[in-house]
């Protein structure tokens, strides 16, 4: 990865990997909606569920998503760089350790406020029934961001070497554990189904990569190591994009909090429409920009920066060469695309 073609070459071979892997989860997802369309439709339970799901899916993505993702793979890859695999291995044990705390520490002040939450900040239109149910769906959905935290940091080990195969694929576990969650514990369960349904999703998550870490020979050590110089750049790396990703997130609570406040199915439907809305955006813009950071990360690590703008560039061309016309196209289809997609079973 010494020339600019080759860095490019590298970055397109991999966009290609990666983005088989996210179009498959994301057929899943969208066959996951399905399903979840069909079995509850937009009825007050599956509105309970999606605001449920608001808070735990906030906290990973601001502790442990892609933020922890873009900050642990440059400095990992520093570390692999100047062949320091001691080093890059106690890094990767001391920001696995410490995101388990801080994700358990949250998720049990999160469950213990989950009554008050609901009911002042998450979804205040809910009756009393409804938000009860929203409180013990979100106690429950409070566990899979820990398991996620986990899969984050060993996902960014991956893709630091390269390895994009079972990252990629990780995704469509969680979206099979979901449905496994609708059609089997559903019928039994109800909307827990869909809970339960999510906690095994993200077991398979982390399980997927574990092959990953078994060729490239991972070490891990029980260290915290708060003072380590890789664990503050981790840290230092984070803080920018930590208020960015902030803002989106409480534009997601706002409108759920403003979506409970319409008849019942509003909170629902609006969650439809997102899913289907960002597809596009994780098959061609997330795939193409997960499988160039690592090589970005080298780059920059090796000094590399005349290759890195060339690289840069080219990936934004290729992100909008097909990421317009698939808005475009979402846009003219919205309404037979969404009757092809939803229209069946409880969804009316």
């Amino acid at each position: 990865m010494t020339t600019t073609p080759s860095g490019n070459r590298q970055i397109a071979q991999a966009s290609l990997v990666v983005m088989a892997a996210f179009l498959v989860s994301r057929l899943l997802g969208l066959l996951r909606d399905v399903v979840i369309g069909a079995q509850f439709g937009t009825s007050g339970n599956y509105d309970a569920y999606v605001a449920a799901f608001r808070i735990p899916d906030i906290i990973y993505t601001l502790i442990a998503g892609g933020i922890l993702v873009s900050a642990f793979v440059p400095t990992f890859t520093d570390y692999l760089a100047r062949d320091d695999r001691a080093g890059a291995w106690r890094l990767a044990s001391a920001v696995i350790n410490l995101v388990v705390i801080v994700l358990v520490f949250v998720a049990i002040v999160a469950a213990l406020l989950a009554a008050p939450i609901v009911r002042y900040l998450l979804a205040p239109g809910f009756d009393p029934a409804k938000q009860a149910l929203t409180v013990r769906l979100m106690q429950i959905m409070l566990v899979p961001p820990i398991i996620f935290g986990v899969s984050g940091v060993v996902m960014g080990i991956l893709y630091a070497h390269q390895s994009f195969w079972l990252p990629g694929l990780a995704p469509s576990m969680y979206n099979l554990g979901i449905i496994f969650g609708a059609l089997v514990l559903s019928p039994t369960l109800g909307v827990y189904g869909l809970a339960l349904g999510a906690i095994i999703g993200a077991l398979l998550h982390l399980l997927v990569q574990v092959p990953g870490l078994i060729r490239i020979k991972a070490r891990y050590s029980a260290r915290l190591a708060l003072r380590d110089p890789g664990v503050r750049e981790v840290l230092r790396l984070m803080l920018p994009r930590l208020f960015g990703v902030a803002v989106i997130q409480l534009n997601f609570l706002v409108e759920t909090s403003l979506a409970s406040l319409l008849p019942v199915g509003a909170v629902s439907a609006l969650n439809y429409a997102w899913r289907v809305m960002l597809t596009p955006q994780a098959v061609v813009a997330q795939s193409v920009a997960t499988a160039a950071f690592p090589t970005f990360a080298d780059q920059y690590a090796r000094g590399q920066l005349q290759q890195l703008r060339s690289a840069l560039a080219a990936t934004v061309r290729s992100i909008l060469f097909i990421a317009i016309p698939a808005a475009v196209g979402l846009w003219v289809l919205r309404e037979p695309l969404i009757q092809l997609l939803f229209e069946r079973g409880q969804f009316t």
